[in-house]
C-alpha cells in the first residue's frame, strides 16, 4: 500500500526507495524494492516507461483504485485507535 501510495506521483525506483526508507524509518534495499514493483506490474497496478536512464514508474487505473480501497479498508480497521491515541494525547494535556 504504501509502494501505491508513494506513486501517485510518477517516480523512479532511487528517489522511491529513499522516500519508502524515510517514511518507514528503516533500510529498503533493491532486492525488496524492485522484486516488489515488478510483482506490481505483473498485476497490472504500476507501469513504468524508460526516461533517459532512469525507469519511472507510476499508477495504473487498476492500482489507484486498489491503492483507495486499501486506504479505505486501513482508516476503517484503525480509526478507533487513531481516534484513542490522538483524543488520549489532547486528553492528558
Amino acid at each position: 500500500m504504501q509502494v501505491l501510495w508513494l506513486l501517485k506521483r510518477p517516480t523512479h525506483g532511487y528517489e522511491l526507495m529513499k522516500n519508502l526508507n524515510t517514511l518507514k524509518r528503516t533500510k529498503i534495499t533493491q532486492g525488496t524494492l524492485y522484486p516488489t514493483l515488478q510483482r506490481l506490474e505483473e498485476l497490472k497496478l504500476i507501469a513504468s516507461k524508460t526516461s533517459g536512464r532512469k525507469r519511472v514508474y507510476h499508477l495504473t487505473d487498476k492500482g489507484r483504485i486498489t491503492m483507495r480501497n486499501n486506504c479505505e479498508e486501513f482508516c476503517r480497521t484503525f480509526v478507533g485507535i487513531f481516534k484513542d491515541f490522538v483524543c488520549g494525547k489532547c486528553d492528558s494535556q
